[in-house]
């Protein structure tokens, strides 16, 4: 039985991402795209215009479109984007307003769009996102970060990278049900490894990491998924910001 699981899950103060909250700030795209060139088909999806070339199929388009209609990307306004393939990197291409290329201030949650894309559209495959000029002239590419695949577990966002089987995910989503960590309520993690040790990362909190008892708790937490899912193996808990990034590494306590 799980000592005090619950109490260790309600410390952790565990979250869901940020979704696309930031898309109406950057995203002031051109409506029409200048000279003639070949864009490839054109599909429209609530005010986006979306070409894709025969790099890409239909299906793959269809799924993009319908996911920029889902997550809001796509909500009525006059976008321009284009789905297209090198070698066996996605590249999703958007025309941006003029100058937002160079603000840094927008490039966390630029690859963290692109990271999302990747796991929630293209199975997790390489994907760069190219921000372009009213020509779909490339003007900045963004790399993806690896979120893997996704599974979903009582509201429960499992991302999951090549490092991990689907057998392990199974028992670790399927664990993470029974243990009440995956209660219904939206949260997001990602399970990964770094050399033989398990990475089970969550979204935490402002200023989660910053506090004695839920570091505590976060070691605890790190022994109890090694005993009951990774057989014994090492385990780290890492607590992430909205976007995935690291705040503090915790591992598991000594045996």
């Amino acid at each position: 039985m799980l000592v005090g699981f619950l109490k260790i899950i309600d410390n952790i103060n565990t979250k869901k991402m940020k979704k696309y909250q930031f898309i109406p700030a950057f995203l002031l795209l051109f409506t029409v795209l200048s000279g003639c060139n070949n864009y490839g088909k054109e599909k429209i999806f609530n005010g986006v215009e979306l070409y894709h070339t025969d790099k890409v199929t239909d299906a793959q388009a269809d799924s993009l479109g319908n996911y920029l209609v889902r997550e809001k990307f796509a909500d009525g306004n006059a976008k321009t984007v284009q789905l297209t393939k090198s070698g066996d990197t996605i590249q999703f291409r958007m025309v941006v307003k003029e100058g937002i290329d160079k603000d840094p201030a927008y490039s966390k949650t630029i690859k963290f769009f692109a990271s999302m894309l990747s796991a929630q559209v293209f199975n997790g495959a390489p994907l760069e996102l190219h921000m372009c000029d009213d020509h779909l002239s490339t003007l900045k590419v963004v790399v993806a970060d690896d979120f893997g695949k996704e599974k979903i577990f009582n509201g429960l966002e499992l991302f999951y990278t090549k490092k991990i089987n689907d057998a392990e995910v199974d028992s670790l989503g399927n664990y993470l049900v029974k243990s009440k960590f995956a209660d219904g309520n939206t949260k997001s993690t990602l399970i990964t490894k770094s050399g033989n040790i398990y990475q089970f990362k969550f979204v935490v909190k402002n200023g989660a990491e910053k506090d004695p008892g839920y570091q505590k708790n976060g070691k605890i937490f790190a022994s109890q998924l090694s005993a009951n899912v990774f057989k014994g193996a090492s385990t780290e808990v890492v607590m992430c910001d909205d976007y995935f990034n690291a705040l503090l590494v915790l591992p598991m306590n000594d045996r």
